[in-house]
């Protein structure tokens, strides 16, 4: 089975220190508890949604998609959406992970270079501009027919996701297109103590593309990354807990204590 994610690699600078077990586990069995929590909270026909949808986005399911968002008034959305139908899903530099099996299987992978194309075996070239993850599978299937006879084809498109904020392990990740968010949250080595998953949002060229309630929403829907239409290069930020009493009030507190111990003794 292919792992989920391939060639890690963290941000310079974002490294942790090394965490006690009993410290992480804590940490992991608080991130099931409020996963649990959201999807007892999920509605149902939502619920139905993600049972039944598969884990790659067909091209049917975005043009609903952008229809339910300009009925929701959300027109940056719906213009997102529809982009990604116009221009498909795939980048240069993107990663596509082919298996050919005739007599024996043979991995390769194929990386998508200037003009959006890739180099098939059999000396094919195959165009991606305008094509989903959804419809890889196929068009890779059919061009490789023609050159080379093979029992059987497997495609797996890799989409490069910055996973950051507070997880363990902040970076960015090759991951498979159909990881689930939490998977991919868990495979950045989980949340810290400090995180709040509730706040987490998804970022793109440096703007929030998705809010803290539509990820929230998404993660309790089980949603895939492509099914939530992230893209190489976009960033799954997991938010940081409120806390009441900041270090820096902490300190103003106790300069203001200071300061009020001084003065009654002055004033004795």
């Amino acid at each position: 089975m292919m792992p989920s994610t391939i060639d890690v690699r963290v941000r310079p600078g974002l490294e942790r220190p090394a965490e006690s077990p009993r410290w992480r586990r804590a940490c992991l069995t608080r991130f099931q508890v409020l996963l649990s929590a959201w999807i007892i909270c999920a509605s149902a026909p939502a619920a139905a949604v993600a049972q039944t949808a598969g884990a790659l986005t067909t091209r049917d399911e975005l043009v609903a998609a952008a229809s339910q968002a300009e009925r929701s008034q959300n027109p940056m959305l719906a213009a997102s959406i529809r982009q990604r139908m116009r221009e498909g899903d795939f980048q240069v530099g993107d990663r596509i992970v082919l298996t050919v099996v005739s007599d024996v299987p043979h991995t390769d992978t194929l990386v998508v270079q200037a003009g959006r194309v890739i180099d098939l075996p059999g000396d094919g070239v195959l165009p991606l501009s305008g094509v989903l993850r959804s419809e890889l599978r196929e068009r890779v299937a059919a061009e490789v027919l023609k050159y080379v006879k093979a029992q059987q084809v497997d495609v797996t498109p890799l989409t490069r996701i910055g996973v950051l904020g507070e997880v363990s392990r902040p970076g960015f990740f090759a991951f498979r297109s159909d990881v689930p968010m939490t998977d991919a949250i868990m495979l950045a080595g989980g949340p810290t103590a400090t995180a709040d998953i509730e706040r987490t949002v998804v970022r793109r060229a440096s703007r929030e593309y998705r809010s803290a309630e539509e990820t929230r929403l998404a993660i309790a829907r089980g949603l895939t990354l492509d099914q939530f239409g992230l893209g190489a290069g976009d960033e799954l930020v997991v938010g940081r807990r409120r806390e009441l009493i900041t270090p820096t009030t902490t300190a103003l507190l106790g300069a203001v204590a200071s300061l009020a111990a001084i003065f009654i003794a002055v004033h004795r």
